[in-house]
């Protein structure tokens, strides 16, 4: 498990920026997002086949929907149709989209969507004196979002403990791991508190929870995945095959495989010629199976 001769790549998909990964049991396969193509995929594992649907606006994450998905874009909130491609409209962004986009987020156990921001401002920049961290929001429905964390700058690691008592978040350029009380019942996090810190790399990036409880999160620009236990110390690291993964999901048979993402857009047009491996999807077998991730649920009314 700590050598990278047990990680496979299962496409070449060189992305930009490879988020995202949630595994579909009805369909078999692993839905996606480039962020910065900006595109939602689904991949089939036992073809090898690859769909994208394109996205008008960047794309920085999903929940699995009867019918397809509802994606968080930089411009707000929709309910993607996998029959027809068509989106539908569901809520603003709770930013300002010339200075942030959606990047990491997820369902709770009860199929509440969790999102959170990346300060990435549109060309030519950002003069503004306004805060540069927002929080993690909650859907509320009805065009509401609900703030849930302190702000952060780069949101990501978002994931849940097999109970559902622990929410985990992080700050990318913090190098910080946070571990929170979640009540499932109201959907709203407390106490929170130092989980880990990470010192290698630019920070720790997508994270997701095996069956029994443990982190695993990717370390982008250290080419690693570190599985945490539930105390916040290192267990395990596996060793990528590129420099920036991204992010770790379960998926496969038993939810027995662990997908993770990558990126290429930290390397110079010259670097990903040289590195054509950076930015694929990978994929290496978990010493303990994942859990099965909910259905969004949209928030009832009143």
């Amino acid at each position: 498990m700590r050598g990278a001769s047990q990680v496979r790549c299962v496409l070449r998909a060189q992305a930009l920026n490879g988020e995202s990964p949630v595994w579909d049991e009805r369909s078999g396969r692993l839905f996606w997002v480039c962020l910065r193509e900006p595109a939602l995929h689904a991949f089939d594992p036992k073809t090898g086949q690859d769909t994208a649907w394109k996205m008008p606006a960047w794309i920085g994450t999903l929940g699995l929907t009867p019918t397809g998905a509802v994606v968080a874009l930089r411009t707000g909130l929709f309910e993607f149709t996998e029959k027809d491609g068509a989106l539908r409209f569901l809520a603003p962004a709770p930013f300002d989209s010339r200075r942030f986009t959606f990047n990491d987020g997820g369902l709770d156990p009860r199929g509440r969507l969790w999102a959170g921001p990346m300060y990435e401002p549109l060309e030519p920049g950002d003069a503004s004196s306004a805060p540069r961290a927002l929080p993690f929001w909650c859907y509320g429905g009805e065009g509401t979002w609900l703030p849930g964390t302190a702000p952060v700058q780069t949101a990501n690691s978002l994931a849940w403990s097999p109970d559902g008592r622990t929410m985990y978040h992080s700050d990318t350029p913090q190098k910080t791991l946070w571990a929170s009380d979640y009540d499932v019942e109201t959907g709203t996090a407390s106490n929170h508190r130092v989980f880990a810190r990470t010192h290698e790399g630019v920070g720790p990036d997508g994270a997701s929870v095996d069956r029994d409880g443990f982190l695993w999160c990717a370390l982008y620009g250290a080419g690693k995945v570190v599985r945490f236990d539930p105390q916040g110390r290192v267990e395990r690291e596996v060793r990528m095959p590129v420099q920036y993964p991204t992010m770790p999901a379960f998926g496969g048979e038993g939810l027995g495989t662990i997908f993770v993402t990558s990126a290429n857009h930290s390397l110079s047009l010259e670097e990903r010629r040289q590195r054509p491996e950076e930015g694929n999807l990978f994929a290496f077998e978990a010493p303990v199976p994942g859990l099965p991730g909910p259905t969004f649920r949209m928030p009832e009314k009143g």
